[in-house]
């Protein structure tokens, strides 16, 4: 919930006020494409350094993978989250500083389509309360 709120808080005051709802609710509705990598990086940027090391993305895959097995199991494809953690490293961190960065992220998510699988839920919500 942390990352969330720092996400919308444009006023950084631990609160979500009209318009950071509003930035929200459109994000997941009928944000571009494009625009939620992006965000995607912001929010699995735990301690808002720029930048991605293994434990901050090896948290968010084990949330992405937990959801995707109860959900679909093939979608997981046997690999387990360290595992998924240290494909997306090989290939998104091109300068191997064992950081991924928000230019490395983007790229990545562009160029690769496992990579974008991974990275992303079906941001669909009416899957969220339809079987």
């Amino acid at each position: 919930m942390d990352n969330v709120f720092r996400l919308f808080d444009a006023t950084h005051d631990i609160t979500l006020d009209f318009m950071g709802y509003v930035a929200a609710v459109h994000l997941v509705l009928r944000g571009k494409l494009e625009d939620r990598p992006r965000s995607s990086f912001k929010f699995y940027d735990r301690d808002g350094n720029g930048h991605l090391d293994k434990k901050e993305l090896k948290q968010v895959i084990k949330i992405i993978y937990n959801i995707k097995r109860h959900g679909n199991p093939s979608e997981t494809e046997n690999l387990t989250p360290d595992q998924i953690t240290e494909r997306i490293f090989d290939l998104v961190d091109k300068n191997k500083d064992s950081q991924i960065s928000l230019e490395e992220f983007l790229d990545g998510a562009q160029k690769d389509q496992w990579v974008l699988d991974q990275l992303q839920l079906d941001m669909r919500p009416c899957g969220w309360f339809l079987e």
